[in-house]
């Protein structure tokens, strides 16, 4: 009686301690009620694809800066998460990118090296930054509507390329999600 008592408690524990959790493709994610891998990945890859394609073909030439992605859905998106894998695309795609946001560090470091208290080969030279001659910038919006049970929702997610020296929209790219999920409770 002990020993099957003691072979419970163990499977017991050891299916309890274990996380349940398993990592699959993003590729294969399917879609859920929240904004989830299926519309990263589609976003991403509309966006880094259409963005590479004008650089290459109409501006040539020139840096680019991100500007923070507003989230205006009721939803938690992290839109940094977007920004990041959309800039390792296009870096990927040799598509050149300044951070404006490290000058001051920059700045305080080549100061700090003409005191002479840093080696003249690896002193930070003066006049070599670059300025960014567009900015990315872009919203993610909604419309919820529900009808019989049934939450639909219209994501769209915007991307828009501006000059910073004539302050036109020169690009822009969106994409566009409809879901439809079951609310749990509806019409009580």
């Amino acid at each position: 009686m002990h020993q099957k008592f003691l072979i419970l408690f163990v499977s017991f524990a050891i299916v309890s301690c274990s996380t349940g959790a398993s990592y699959q493709k993003p590729e294969n994610a399917k879609a859920t009620k929240q904004w989830g891998v299926v519309e990263v990945k589609e976003t991403v890859k509309s966006m880094s694809h259409s963005l590479s394609v004008y650089y290459k073909t109409e501006m040539k030439t020139g840096f680019l800066e991100w500007r923070k992605l507003q989230n205006s859905t009721s939803e938690h998106i992290d839109t940094k998460l977007i920004t990041n894998e959309i800039l390792n695309q296009l870096t990927k795609d040799k598509i050149p990118f300044v951070d404006t946001s490290v000058r001051e560090d920059a700045t305080k470091e080549m100061a700090f090296g003409k005191t002479g208290m840093v080696s003249s080969d690896s002193r930070l030279a003066v006049g070599k930054f670059k300025s960014p001659s567009h900015q990315i910038k872009g919203e993610i919006n909604e419309v919820v509507n529900f009808e019989s049970g049934t939450k639909i929702q219209y994501i769209t997610v915007t991307l828009f390329l501006v000059s910073l020296e004539t302050n036109q929209i020169v690009w822009s790219e969106q994409t566009n999600f409809l879901k439809k999920s079951r609310v749990e409770g509806y019409g009580f």
